[in-house]
């Protein structure tokens, strides 16, 4: 692979991680309900100071780098820690940063929700062709889905995102009596993001430093 290339690859791999962070913060700023393990993010941050949603998602996600790497056997992978500090920093420079007072109200709400939820796919598509370790999220669906020899991306990825969407909902009661980031939007996530990815790695299966996913 030519210099050019390389450096083509890993700017693509960084925008992933950006794409990745801001539709995160989108779907948040939206309030009609987060992704399944953001929503674990989130009470997590609510619960525990001084906890931000970017250090709580670098902190669970590297705990499930841990098992990824179990369940693939490929001790590389702990090099996700990269894309994980990355994303989780840029969530917290989007969130309390660039966006710290936006808060749509009414039917404006869907605007950043759809374009969130358009985004995390979108981003994690970007990390899984790139020849680098891509988004822990990423990667593990397709160790659930080796592992339990899951026919495609979809279903392994829906599996995996009702896991965290149980866990908070129980904790966001016990702790504040309440459903937490949990909302109508957060089956979107479930449902969706399986097919989006799945449809964006197709676009992308064209790319010149496209790996063997």
């Amino acid at each position: 692979m030519s210099k050019k290339l390389r450096i083509i690859e890993l700017l693509w791999y960084g925008l992933g991680t950006l794409v990745i962070a801001l539709g995160v913060v989108l779907v948040i700023k939206s309030t009609l309900g987060t992704g399944p393990w953001d929503t674990l993010f989130i009470v997590l941050a609510r619960k525990i100071e001084p906890l931000t949603i970017g250090l709580s998602a670098i902190i669970m996600t590297i705990l499930l780098t841990a098992l990824t790497v179990i369940l693939r056997k490929d001790i590389r992978l702990f090099l996700m820690a990269i894309p994980i500090v990355m994303v989780g920093t840029f969530i917290d420079f989007f969130d309390l940063v660039v966006f710290e007072n936006y808060m749509p109200t009414g039917f404006l709400r869907f605007i950043p929700y759809i374009l969130g939820l358009a985004l995390v796919p979108l981003g994690g598509a970007m990390l899984v062709v790139a020849r680098y370790p891509a988004g822990v999220f990423e990667e593990l669906t397709l160790a659930v889905k080796d592992l339990l020899k899951i026919s495609d991306v979809f279903k392994a990825r829906m599996l995996l995102e009702m896991i965290p969407v149980i866990i908070s909902l129980s904790l966001s009661w016990i702790w504040f009596n309440d459903f937490g980031a949990v909302n109508i939007g957060s089956l979107g996530f479930v449902f969706l993001v399986g097919p989006q990815l799945q449809m964006y790695l197709h676009w992308f299966k064209n790319i010149p430093f496209r790996r063997a996913a």
